[in-house]
């Protein structure tokens, strides 16, 4: 990131100055990687699902309120493209929008700005468990419906806390509490033998 504050970087932006974008791509791309990964288990379309979101929050900053949180309002637009690649229940075929980013080098197209991701796949949560304790985990929250399975994930494995789920969920924070305290029940039922989860959402 530059000297630029965040806000400074968005009023960039929504005065023509597409390459401050990359900035905040690479500020975050990392972390949209890893929660796109949560919810499709690939790398190939994680990259794919993360890139997407990145295209669509650039067409749409000029909407973007700088009151509010940029990770927030562009987490939302990630994990709603998330909720569509479930839906299809397919591997996504993701539109290569004709967007480019200028930098002092000339012209990046959208693929260029990830090339500095790792490439290896990133595994959510890889540490907190052992691998066939990790692996029934895994499976468990993917049979969440889809709000238990997000709030539960933003959670526990991307750190988010509950205000910032619920600006991203676009509801109440209780909402989102009761939201996890099912997701909760639900994997206690599932995975009674093998972890304790405490009522309020969190692994122990």
């Amino acid at each position: 990131m530059s000297n630029y504050s965040e806000s400074e970087i968005i009023e960039r932006i929504k005065i023509g100055d597409s390459g401050a974008f990359c900035e905040l791509v690479d500020k975050y791309k990392q972390k949209a990687l890893n929660i796109a990964y949560s919810f499709c288990s690939n790398y190939e379309d994680a990259r794919d699902l993360s890139q997407e979101a990145f295209i669509r929050s650039f067409g749409a900053i000029k909407r973007f309120k700088i009151k509010s949180k940029f990770y927030t309002w562009f987490y939302r637009i990630l994990v709603n493209i998330c909720k569509d690649y479930l839906r299809r229940k397919k591997r996504s075929n993701i539109n290569k929008t004709s967007v480019y980013f200028k930098d002092k080098d000339g012209s990046l197209e959208p693929e260029d700005i990830f090339e500095h991701v790792a490439s290896d796949s990133p595994g959510p949560g890889k540490s907190l468990l052992n691998k066939e304790l990790k692996e029934k985990l895994l499976r468990a929250i993917e049979s969440l419906p889809f709000k238990q399975k997000t709030i539960f994930t933003l959670k526990n494995m991307h750190g988010l806390k509950i205000n910032e789920i619920a600006e991203i969920m676009r509801c109440a924070q209780g909402t989102v509490k009761a939201h996890l305290f099912k997701a909760t029940v639900n994997l206690q039922n599932k995975l009674e033998r093998y972890v304790n989860i405490d009522n309020t959402g969190g692994l122990r």
